[in-house]
């Protein structure tokens, strides 16, 4: 149990040093929010409750595009640097590796992403206001293993395909438009108004704004929870299956 625990600690600080110097951390979690913040912010200025959503919105938007990029590129990343084999051949579970290093691009990408947001709604003048910040940090926690499975369950895709750059910017942008976010789901056409749904960002904005402005749901958390359990399902029955395939079909990288 000691050493799975070292193993996990271990991938997720590489991960973590591995962030530091790569310039999309930069891009998807220090500069997007606050250009999101800014445009949004122009074309009108909100109330303390509109403010409220309006930066969770941009947080969870940007946290998404982070994670298409960042803990998504993970398996990726393994394949171009020659050490995926080494990655899903050790004595730990390889699960277990993609999770900490997961664990360890959503951790850096969150706080990233909270600091570019906090600046640039001091910047800008926002009214913002937190009514229950114990709820605040339980969402956010929350947050954090849902963004984690999402970034679990994407590598595993980006496992299967040499295509990866092509399915990032699929995944992407289609849950900008249509998850929830940024966009409310009443603006959506009446089609596709279940697919926020289908999103535990989706739910878990509706945690953050309502423990900011005043009241409390558990059923969004509850929703957004049985979302995140499904992902780390998911993504563990298609990581196992994938790189049993890969070995039976000898198509995984070795070098």
């Amino acid at each position: 149990m000691s050493g799975a625990l070292w193993m996990f600690v271990t991938a997720l600080r590489m991960e973590q040093r591995a962030m530091q110097r790569n310039p999309l951390l930069l891009v998807n979690s220090g500069m997007l929010p606050a250009v999101f913040l800014i445009i949004a912010v122009e074309t009108g200025r909100p109330d303390p409750d509109g403010a409220a959503e309006l930066l969770v919105a941009v947080m969870l938007t940007a946290l998404w595009g982070s994670t298409v990029w960042m803990s998504g590129g993970v398996l990726r990343r393994e394949r171009s640097f020659g050490t995926l084999a080494r990655c899903v051949s050790g004595v730990w579970s390889p699960y277990l590796v993609l999770l900490g290093k997961s664990l360890g691009a959503t951790v850096t990408s969150v706080g990233a992403i909270l600091v570019s947001t906090g600046v640039t709604a001091v910047a800008l003048g926002l009214p913002l206001g937190v009514s229950h910040p114990l709820w605040i940090v339980v969402s956010l926690m929350v947050l954090v293993c849902s963004a984690t499975a999402l970034g679990a369950l994407v590598s595993c895709l980006f496992l299967v395909t040499r295509n990866g750059l092509v399915w990032s910017h699929a995944l992407m942008y289609p849950v900008f438009a249509v998850g929830g976010l940024l966009i409310p789901t009443h603006a959506l056409p009446a089609w596709l108004r279940w697919a926020p749904d289908l999103l535990s960002l989706h739910w878990i904005k509706d945690c953050l704004v309502d423990a900011a402005t005043g009241g409390v749901s558990v059923a969004p958390l509850g929703a957004a929870m049985l979302l995140t359990l499904a992902y780390f399902f998911t993504a563990g029955f298609a990581y196992s299956r994938s790189v049993e395939r890969s070995r039976r079909e000898g198509t995984l990288d070795l070098a």
